[in-house]
């Protein structure tokens, strides 16, 4: 049978060792900071951080096609085949820039996936077919269990520390970052049809922290997998709070990942978001 091995765009925030651990190759995103454009790996994700609360300001851009082909080349000399996923198509020209790379210089060995979503929830579909992948799972297998259950069923659920990155990057109006600022608005943030909603807001941490540990146990009672991703952007002991608070649920998953948000979502975010990914269902009830 054939290898089939994994590639993904570095929007899914996995951390190293689970890439190195299952063999995922990555195709690096750009950072900018002013004049200088950093690949996603070029700069860490603390100098990051720190650079942002320093007042920096930082943008995104998609790789040059030569990356992509250079990525699916490295991939092809230990595989036979590729499912190559990319953050959603309504959010970056990734998936048009692969397909362009794909057309050009490949055949039906490398087949494009739209994950239809972006940073946690694209690492936790990456993450369980890159597992199903060093099983042994043929292409065909591993592409109707993405398409029939892993995107189907993904979810992402966090809540943004400030609105401030949000306003830079221009997913929100002045006046709407003026109002919650004033009120200290958290935004709760999620994706639906390939694009980033808020189906609520918070005011306050202590509000935040209240939804989302209700929102822990409603993952948990309702997840279609046994594996979860627990991700914060430059806030790790509260990311290590809510993995704590998991475990100590009935029937927690047995599989709980912690990752870290990075450069490129982290414009948009900011530091200071915490969030989970999971594969199950999820009913806005539960944030009310």
């Amino acid at each position: 049978m054939a290898k089939v091995k994994i590639v993904a765009d570095s929007t899914c925030d996995l951390p190293i060792a689970v890439i190195k651990n299952l063999d995922i190759e990555i195709i690096p995103a750009n950072v900018i900071f002013g004049d200088q454009m950093y690949s996603h790996y070029d700069i860490s994700n603390d100098e990051f951080y720190q650079r942002l609360k320093k007042g920096e300001m930082s943008s995104t851009g998609v790789p040059a096609p030569k990356v992509f082909k250079t990525a699916f080349d490295n991939a092809l000399k230990t595989a036979d085949e590729l499912i190559v996923f990319t953050l959603s198509k309504k959010l970056s020209a990734m998936f048009q820039t692969g397909t362009l790379v794909v057309n050009n210089f490949f055949d039906e060995r490398v087949t494009l996936v739209d994950s239809e979503t972006v940073t946690l929830e694209m690492g936790i579909i990456t993450y369980l077919a890159a597992k199903k992948a060093k099983e042994g799972a043929s292409k065909e297998e591993l592409l109707q269990y993405i398409n029939d259950f892993l995107i189907p069923n993904s979810q992402l659920l966090g809540v943004v520390n400030t609105l401030k990155y949000l306003k830079r990057s221009g997913r929100i109006s002045t006046i709407s970052w003026l109002i919650g600022s004033v009120l200290s608005i958290r935004p709760i943030v999620r994706m639906e049809d390939g694009l980033i909603k808020s189906p609520g807001k918070v005011r306050g941490k202590e509000h935040a922290l209240r939804i989302m540990k209700k929102v822990a146990q409603k993952i948990v009672a309702n997840k279609k997998s046994d594996s979860i991703i627990v991700g914060h952007s430059h806030d790790l002991e509260s990311a290590l709070k809510f993995e704590k608070i998991i475990k100590e649920l009935p029937d927690a998953p047995s599989d709980i990942i912690i990752g870290e948000i990075g450069p490129v979502v982290g414009t948009h975010l900011g530091p200071g978001a915490i969030g989970f990914a999971w594969i199950g269902d999820f009913e806005e009830e539960w944030i009310k």
